[in-house]
Formats: structure tokens, C-alpha cells, sequence
């Protein structure tokens, strides 16, 4: 898909981690906010980037899910 969200102006990219040492422990990073012209296929692609790049410096975690969002979509309360 390279449609951008009608609703919003910009995506953020949200990963999700678990640690390996401490066994089901997850939690969600925060979000990372994209260009304003970010297509959702622009933001697929970032995730790999940057989920290498996050893996690499946290090396006792693992990445459950990325996932693309419009920007403000499910706040943490």
C-alpha cells in the first residue's frame, strides 16, 4: 500500500520489544514520528531500518511487532 492515512498527516512507527532474559516481559517503545509524506510502504521500510538499528544497541531484546499508525492513534494512558 502506498496510500498515506486521509486522517492525519503524519505516521509513527511503533515497535513492540521483549526481553530474552527476563522472559515474557514486553512492553512498547515509544513512538517514532516519520516524515509528513510518509507513505505506509515508506513506513515498512523505516521499520526494518530502524528496528535493526534498535536490536543492535539492545541486544538482550527482541522485536515482537512494528507497526505502522497515524500519529496520536493509541495514546498510552
Amino acid at each position: 500500500m502506498t496510500e498515506r492515512f486521509e486522517e492525519c498527516e503524519v505516521i509513527q512507527l511503533v515497535f513492540s520489544v521483549c526481553s530474552i532474559v527476563e522472559g515474557a516481559v514486553c512492553r512498547e517503545l515509544p513512538p517514532i514520528p516519520l516524515e509528513p509524506e510518509a507513505t505506509l510502504a515508506a513506513c515498512f521500510m523505516a521499520s526494518q531500518i530502524e528496528g535493526a538499528k534498535w536490536v543492535a544497541r539492545h541486544p538482550n531484546f527482541y522485536i515482537h511487532r512494528a507497526t505502522c499508525r497515524p500519529a496520536g492513534a493509541f495514546e498510552q494512558i
